[in-house]
C-alpha cells in the first residue's frame, strides 16, 4: 500500500498535529526515566497488569520507590508480583507492598470486592489510579462487525473505566495526591477503516476524563487521558497488517511517562489528552500556552 494509501486507511483528521505538538520519542529518555524517588511513599493501583504496559508501569514503579503497588488483572499475577519484587531489589530499594487483585473491570462485582481488599490492605487511601485495562477488537466494518465483539471494547475500554473510577476514586480523593490517568489512544483522533469499535470507545474515554476532571474540581482531582504510543503488545495483534509500521515504541516509553505524569500534581494537564511520544521537558516549557488556549480538549472549532 502506499503512503497516501496508509494515510487514507488511517484517516487521521488531525492527530498528525498532535503529534508534532513536541518533538517524539520512542523510548524513555532521562527526563521521564525514574531516579528511585518519584514515588517515594505513594500507593498506586494499575488495571490489566499481568501484561503489557500495565505490567511494564507496575515493575517501573517499583524502580520508583512505591511504597504500596496494587496490580490487578482477570489473569494470574503471580510472575508479575514477584518481577516487581526483583526490580526493587535490583534497585536496592525495600520492596513495596504488593497486593494482586483478580479483577474483571466490565463486572461490578468484581470491582467491587477488589475495592474492598484494597480498602482494607491500603488504609482507605490510594495516591494514584491508573486506568490501564483495554481492549482492541479486529477492525471490521459496521456491518461485519460481531455485535458482541463490537460491545466488548466499550464494555473494557468505557465502562471499566468508569467503574474503576466509581470504586476506587473515593481512596484517591481521601490522599493528598489524587491522581487518575486513564489511557485511552490517538485512535480516539482518527477514523481508521473498520475501527469504529475501538475508536469510539476510545473518544468516549477522554470525554469521560474531562468529566472526571469537571465533578471533581472541587475536590482537586488531577485526571489525565493519556495516548501510551505505538506499543507492540498482545492486545495490538489485532491491528491490521497496514498499520503494524506503527508499533515502534517501547514499554518503558508508556511505563516512565505514567510515572512522571503521578509524581507530582500537574493542574496545568487536568482534564486533558497526554501523548506519550511527546518530550514533556518541552511539553512542560509550554504549559502557559496549553492552559491559555484550553488545549487537548474535545471541542469544535468554527
Amino acid at each position: 500500500m502506499t503512503d497516501s494509501g496508509v494515510i487514507d486507511f488511517i484517516r487521521p483528521t488531525n492527530a498528525f498535529e498532535l503529534a508534532a505538538f513536541a518533538k517524539n520519542h520512542h523510548d524513555t529518555y532521562p527526563f521521564i526515566e525514574p531516579m528511585g524517588t518519584e514515588l517515594s511513599g505513594k500507593s498506586i493501583l494499575i488495571t490489566g497488569a499481568s501484561k503489557g504496559i500495565g505490567r511494564a508501569t507496575a515493575v517501573r514503579c517499583a524502580k520508583a520507590g512505591c511504597a504500596q503497588i496494587a496490580v490487578a488483572a482477570r489473569s494470574s499475577l503471580e510472575s508479575v508480583v514477584k518481577e516487581i519484587k526483583d526490580e526493587a531489589l535490583k534497585c536496592g530499594i525495600k520492596p513495596p507492598h504488593i497486593l494482586p487483585l483478580s479483577m474483571d473491570v466490565t463486572s461490578d462485582e468484581s470491582v467491587k470486592a477488589a475495592s474492598q481488599k484494597l480498602e482494607a490492605a491500603f488504609g482507605g487511601k490510594l495516591d494514584i489510579l491508573v486506568n490501564n485495562a483495554g481492549y482492541l477488537p479486529e477492525f471490521k466494518t459496521v456491518i461485519e462487525s460481531d455485535p458482541i465483539e463490537w460491545w466488548k471494547a466499550w464494555e473494557v475500554n468505557v465502562k471499566g473505566t468508569f467503574l474503576c473510577c466509581h470504586y476506587f476514586l473515593p481512596f484517591v480523593l481521601s490522599s493528598d495526591t489524587k491522581i487518575v490517568i486513564n489511557l485511552s489512544s490517538v485512535g480516539a483522533h482518527t477514523l481508521s477503516y473498520g475501527a469504529s469499535s475501538y475508536q469510539t470507545s476510545r473518544f468516549a474515554n477522554v470525554r469521560l476524563n474531562e468529566f472526571l476532571a469537571r465533578d471533581h474540581e472541587d475536590e482537586k482531582l488531577i485526571s489525565i487521558s493519556l495516548h501510551p504510543g505505538g506499543v507492540k503488545t498482545d492486545m495490538a495483534a489485532n491491528f491490521p497488517e497496514v498499520l503494524h509500521f506503527s508499533l515502534a515504541d517501547e514499554l518503558t516509553l508508556p511505563a516512565d511517562t505514567i510515572i512522571w505524569l503521578a509524581k507530582e500534581r500537574r493542574d496545568w494537564l487536568n482534564g486533558r489528552f497526554v501523548w506519550s511520544n511527546w518530550d514533556l521537558e518541552e511539553v512542560e516549557c509550554k504549559k502557559d500556552q496549553i492552559v491559555e488556549r484550553d488545549l487537548f480538549k474535545f471541542r469544535m472549532t468554527g
